[in-house]
């Protein structure tokens, strides 16, 4: 029994950044991108998810495999393909942060707002203070306390989420209205929504970088085996894939059929998925889903606030020192840099989203619609990292992991291009 509980106590400790990864995914992918295919589509988007997660979770393991193989994030397997690679991925990062910042605050200002009654600060102003305690969060606690609480958050998201899942089932569907017409997927509006959930799910494919960093910055803190690490990964990408399905199968049962869209700003949107559930389950369900809502977009918030920087950071220290070693310099040069760059996408995303806040959902396709035209990149980066000679052959992915990685990238390529043409 002894052995037992110290094996699981190891397995709890060793579980960390497979939670982050989850927790950067599940916002706006999964409560906004994830619940509006389901109320505009319905249950087709069952299949287009799965495709995705299968089809893209080749890349983002790659990431931990990389990291627990070798020591190191893909930032570094970047570096070892030529300092262009870091150049192209720095500029993919500089351009999402700024966006995806200013969307998730956004809509968490807005759930804020509409859960709590909160109508004498103004969502800009409100999203500014839940950015700048953030921020501070992340200033005193570092890694370790931002690891704590997303734990805390994944629980209470399991819980709620999985009340108003079951909820929704017992109901069963709405009644579709009478000639009602579904909205065409392949054309203006769903195109524009299908290529965001295909950008975004479960997450931008930056997030591989990420979860890397966060592998690397765990074992400072635990020393975990390879197999350990892979398990976190895998458990942290079912839990983000699970979830998105669930939020799915929300939006197809209470609203799709019903001729209502889930558009608008941060408020109009939060008013409208929480009264339209509320509606159709009952009263009760409300703080459950509300609170669901909100854990799941601010724990998004937290983790892109620290893994962008991170990112950032890395890619600066290449940059400047055409190397990537562990020594005093450049560890001082990474902790200062990244609370400079902490602060900095505060600000930045705070201003986006205070100049252009009647546009929230625009801005949040814009993100989603450029991490899916450069995941192609990303992943042919991460493709070529783990191949590389860095990493033991005991450690590589199977043949099957990456023959699926190959027709993944072909797809991903495909799609882009498709999509590129629909708007040239």
């Amino acid at each position: 029994m002894s052995t037992f509980a110290s094996r699981l106590n190891q397995k709890l400790k060793s579980i960390g950044p497979g939670l982050l990864f989850a927790s950067a995914a599940i916002g706006t992918s999964h409560l906004v991108l994830s619940t509006r295919a389901g109320a505009h589509h319905g249950m087709i988007f069952l299949w287009i998810i799965l495709a995705a997660l299968i089809l893209k979770y080749p890349f983002y393991e790659f990431g931990s495999r990389y990291a627990a193989a070798t020591g190191n994030s893909l930032i570094k397997g970047y570096m070892d393909q030529g300092r262009w690679a870091v150049v192209l991925f720095i500029s993919i990062i500089f351009v999402n942060m700024f966006a995806v910042t200013g969307a998730v605050a956004a809509v968490s200002a807005g759930l804020l707002s509409t859960v709590f009654g909160i109508d004498f600060v103004s969502i800009p102003i409100l999203s500014g203070i839940i950015i700048f305690i953030s921020v501070l969060l992340l200033l005193l606690g570092g890694y370790s306390g931002l690891d704590k609480l997303i734990k805390f958050i994944s629980f209470i998201l399991l819980i709620t989420i999985l009340i108003s899942f079951i909820a929704v089932l017992i109901k069963g569907p709405i009644q579709p209205m009478e000639n009602f017409i579904a909205p065409r997927l392949l054309e203006g509006a769903g195109l524009t929504l299908l290529i965001s959930l295909l950008g975004w799910m479960p997450a931008g494919l930056e997030a591989s970088a990420m979860n890397s960093i966060w592998v690397v910055e765990k074992s400072k803190d635990h020393d975990s085996t390879f197999k350990e690490n892979l398990f976190d990964f895998n458990l942290g990408y079912l839990f983000a894939g699970i979830l998105a399905l669930m939020f799915m199968t929300i939006g197809a049962y209470t609203i799709y059929g019903s001729d209502q869209l889930l558009e608008g700003n941060a408020t109009q949107f939060s008013n409208k998925l929480l009264s339209i559930f509320a509606s159709n389950l009952g009263q009760w369900t409300y703080p459950i889903l509300a609170v669901a809502a909100f854990g799941t977009i601010y724990g998004t918030l937290i983790t892109v606030l620290d893994a962008f920087p991170r990112c950032f950071v890395r890619c600066l220290r290449i940059l400047k020192f055409n190397s990537y070693q562990n020594n005093g310099e450049q560890n001082t040069f990474l902790d200062k840099s990244y609370k400079i760059c902490l602060v900095i996408l505060g600000i930045g995303g705070f201003l986006l989203f205070y100049l252009s806040s009647a546009n929230m959902i625009r801005i949040l396709e814009v993100a989603t619609i450029l991490a899916f035209v450069t995941s192609p990149i990303i992943g042919y980066l991460n493709l070529k990292a783990i191949k590389s000679e860095a990493v033991p052959k005991t450690h590589l992915p199977s043949p099957f992991v990456i023959r699926l990685a190959y027709v993944g990238l072909i797809a991903m390529t495909g799609f882009s291009f498709y999509y590129l043409s629909t708007i040239i």
